[in-house]
């Protein structure tokens, strides 16, 4: 009787362990696939956030001087940036899963550098303004029209919080 007690005994534990080993097996399977779908959902919020801001920017410079825009961003990873050296507005992403992407969409610019996603809008026409940088959670943005670059003959549009 004891044998037959021990022996569900050890029949559930082996019965625990590889239910345990197989599930450990096919979340490390899966890990890259979420991984890699993570970083897609991610750098497509990065597009978009980018055309926003892009196309609120150009809506400000067509309105004139001291035009203005206040837009919320929704980031869930990554970090946004204004390039005040080179007018141009950033997003630069760490991968989690190796992505082949390059190129362009529309205005936005991507480059890829070992693991770290790069998209961005230069801008030739337009001074670009503020030490800006947004990064997770919901993000206010103001955008606005501060005059004319008269060296460069180029409107200046300052971008901050």
């Amino acid at each position: 009787m004891r044998n037959k007690a021990l022996s569900e005994i050890v029949s559930a534990a082996l019965i625990i362990m590889f239910s345990i080993i197989a599930i450990s097996l096919i979340l490390n399977a899966l890990n890259p696939v979420i991984d890699k779908a993570k970083d897609s959902a991610i750098i497509d919020e990065g597009f978009r956030n980018l055309e926003l801001i892009d196309n609120t920017i150009r809506e400000v410079v067509s309105e004139g001087e001291d035009s203005k825009r206040t837009i919320n961003l929704k980031v869930t990873d990554g970090t946004y940036k204004v390039d005040s050296t080179n007018d141009q507005m950033n997003f630069t992403y760490k991968l989690k899963a190796e992505l082949n992407i390059g190129g362009q969409r529309d205005r936005v610019n991507i480059t890829v550098n070992a693991s770290t996603v790069n998209l961005f809008v230069k801008y030739t026409n337009i001074d670009i303004q503020g030490l800006a940088h947004f990064t997770k959670g919901d993000n206010s943005i103001l955008i606005l029209h501060n005059g004319t670059n008269s060296t460069l003959n180029k409107p200046i549009i300052y971008i901050g919080r």
